[in-house]
């Protein structure tokens, strides 16, 4: 049979007695010898050029196959080796570990929202700064409803919380009753001019050494009037007809006369 291609040709040299044909066993024509090495250079072209089909095998450092797909399998090589990019379907699922991945290599647009629960956040990491203003609600805090206009949170003493009243004190670790902080204040001179107030919508002198003082904001039923005359020890202030809405007050010097004070500073607990 012709040898037609380089792997037809036999290792044995004296088995070679053709080149695709052309004679050139012992005693050939010598035209024959012209003829063979140029058919000889032809195979080798073709070989090269992948165009005979011949393959070299994988112990000779060659692929053992003339496509990429069976040069893959010869190797022992999988699909990615073709591959210009690498695509998330090409990764097996988790197969890419935190150590493969540089250090802030990854932010914020890169996580899917709602992909990172309390689980993946370390204990301390959350700072007031990082919360947005109005962001916490009452439900965070473990408190049912919203409350009401004025009401402050107390602690239920078991880690929740609930709404109160402001006016319902607070009660101490150690006393069994409660203490309020000042609810209304008002500084005023003779005249009833207010230089200072919370609370107190006006002052109206009513007579000599009388004053009526008014709330802007409604007081509880009872409560205690603190006043302070800065005229001198011996001046005197009463307290009298005091309603949640208003109360008066009665200036007397030391001669116990009611007179017009200078300057009066009244406190409301």
């Amino acid at each position: 049979m012709a040898k037609t291609k380089i792997s037809e040709y036999d290792s044995t040299a004296a088995n070679n007695t053709d080149v695709d044909g052309i004679n050139i066993a012992e005693s050939c024509p010598p035209s024959g010898i012209n003829n063979a090495i140029r058919e000889v250079m032809a195979h080798l072209k073709d070989w090269q050029s992948g165009a005979s089909g011949d393959t070299l095998p994988v112990t000779s450092g060659g692929t053992g196959s003339t496509t990429a797909s069976g040069a893959r399998t010869n190797l022992g090589l999988g699909t990615v080796s073709t591959l210009n990019s690498i695509a998330t379907a090409n990764i097996d699922a988790d197969a890419v570990t935190n150590a493969k991945i540089a250090d802030d290599s990854i932010d914020s647009e890169h996580y899917v929202d709602g992909s990172i629960d309390t689980a993946h956040i370390a204990d301390d990491q959350i700072t007031a700064a990082k919360i947005a203003d109005n962001a916490v609600g009452a439900d965070a805090l473990n408190v049912s409803g919203n409350g009401t206009s004025g009401q402050v949170l107390t602690s239920d003493a078991d880690g929740s919380f609930s709404w109160a009243d402001q006016d319902s004190g607070i009660t101490t670790t150690s006393l069994t009753a409660n203490y309020y902080g000042v609810r209304h204040f008002v500084r005023y001179d003779g005249s009833a001019s207010i230089s200072a107030s919370q609370g107190v919508s006006s002052v109206t002198n009513t007579g000599s050494g009388t004053y009526d003082v008014n709330l802007s904001t409604t007081a509880p039923s009872t409560y205690t009037v603190v006043s302070t005359p800065e005229q001198g020890a011996d001046w005197t202030a009463g307290c009298s007809g005091t309603t949640t809405t208003k109360f008066s007050v009665i200036m007397r010097n030391g001669g116990n006369v009611q007179i017009n004070v200078g300057s009066h500073n009244i406190a409301i607990y």
